[in-house]
């Protein structure tokens, strides 16, 4: 099977791309900056960000061309954005069926901004015939800007399980630092948490516009003991601080099933997650995990939890709705639906 595959530079993508050409084979990758998942043919990239009026149709018409060379039996759009929009446009003008993933945010929270973002995001699900997302929250989102029943599927991108190791008095966040994802609050709740538990760690990963002023924040309020910030790490460092870490916290304003949640709570890590939707789809407060709410510290929460019951509960979940092999086969069995119309 010919598929072309449309997104932006990610780890999500990249494992994507690489379990899902051992199912269907040849994978081409369209994007706005240059990068090459292991499992890809041919990379295109074709920017559209701050290019003027001319820019754009000069490119639109570049990568109708390569589409129509390419001739791919269908497209799968990683997230609904400005080139979902763009690809969709030219998939339609070539009768080229479209299956599309959103992520979070591009549905629950951009299509608000304004009327340009809402008619985007339309226009994307309305050519789309599949719509995958990682959790109903996100689904019922969807239905009320393009309304349909069949249309949208619940599927997880997947992960490979970590094993846990003898867990240390570490507790681990590894997500972006800008203001989404809230990392200054962690910094604050642990501050607080430390006081009483000097014998605890916050390891700090990832990076973002944020570092520098939650590095200095974190100096205030912590002594250097206390708290590492270890940047962009690789798959294997990351997983190994999965296994160490008693738990793992992820208070963003908005998300989707976060992969890196999945991780972790394989990894038998404590999970403290935000109050949203989503988070209720996995967690039951207080039984398998922390749902923060301001009133209490999360962190003396987690010290409260049944870790036996909920690792228990936890390995059921990851078992029955996130391995990675189990839901490419779903993604494959989608595509060759698609692919039958």
């Amino acid at each position: 099977m010919n598929v072309l595959q449309i997104g932006s530079d990610s780890i999500h993508l990249r494992h994507f791309c690489k379990a899902m050409s051992k199912l269907v084979g040849n994978l081409t990758l369209v994007t706005e900056t240059p990068f090459s998942p292991e499992g890809t043919n041919k990379n295109l990239v074709y920017p559209f960000r701050g290019l003027n009026l001319l820019g754009w149709i000069k490119n639109y018409h570049l990568l109708k061309k390569e589409i129509q060379s390419i001739k791919p039996d269908l497209i799968h759009i990683h997230q609904v954005n400005r080139l979902a929009w763009i690809v969709c446009r030219i998939a339609k003008s070539l009768r080229i069926p479209v299956i599309t993933t959103a992520w979070g945010s591009d549905v629950l929270i951009i299509p608000q901004k304004n009327s340009l973002y809402y008619s985007i995001t339309k226009s994307v699900l309305d050519y789309s015939t599949y719509v995958t997302a990682d959790s109903h929250e996100m689904i019922r989102a969807m239905q009320t800007i393009s309304p349909a029943d069949k249309k949208y599927v619940y599927l997880q991108y997947g992960i490979d399980p970590v094993k846990p190791q003898l867990k240390q008095r570490i507790i681990y966040s590894n997500r972006l630092h800008k203001e989404l994802y809230r990392i200054d609050l962690i910094i604050n709740l642990f501050s607080e948490f430390y006081k009483q538990h000097p014998d605890w760690k916050l390891i700090i990963g990832a990076t973002g516009i944020q570092t520098d002023s939650l590095k200095e924040l974190a100096a205030k309020l912590l002594p250097s003991s206390a708290y590492e910030f270890i940047g962009w790490v690789d798959q294997e460092t990351n997983a190994n601080f999965y296994s160490l870490a008693q738990i793992y916290i992820s208070l963003p304003n908005s998300d989707g099933t976060s992969v890196s949640l999945l991780e972790a709570i394989s990894a038998d890590c404590i999970p403290v997650v935000s109050d949203l939707e989503v988070s209720r789809e996995w967690i039951t407060n207080q039984e398998n995990g922390i749902i923060y709410h301001s009133s209490e510290n999360p962190f003396e929460q987690a010290l409260n939890v049944d870790s036996e019951k909920c690792f228990q509960i936890n390995q059921e979940l990851i078992t029955k709705h996130a391995l990675r092999a189990t839901c490419m086969n779903k993604f494959e069995e989608l595509y060759f639906k698609l692919k039958a119309i």
